[in-house]
């Protein structure tokens, strides 16, 4: 996976994401809108062949910064992740 942010500020941050499935993303961008100080979190697939994909966030930067919302947002993943792995491997 390549990553390079586009643009940042405390309320606002914008990535370029390359070599990672949408479905990974529709997951982070799901953790991020449920979060109170999230106002928007979403994806967009640039173009087909290229296969970036554009991931924005924006918060109350008052509250959250977008890069401490992103962070959050990832480590509540990987629990959500690990809690899924340890019930299949109790199946």
């Amino acid at each position: 996976m390549k990553l390079s942010v586009v643009k940042e500020r405390d309320d606002y941050v914008e990535l370029i994401i390359k070599g990672e499935d949408q479905s990974v993303l529709d997951a982070l961008s799901e953790v991020l809108q449920r979060m109170q100080d999230v106002e928007y979190a979403g994806h967009a697939l640039l173009h087909p062949l290229t296969g970036e994909i554009r991931f924005v966030v924006k918060t109350k930067s008052q509250e959250i910064k977008a890069r401490d919302a992103l962070l959050k947002a990832l480590e509540e993943l990987a629990d959500i992740t690990e809690k899924l792995r340890s019930y299949v491997e109790a199946l």
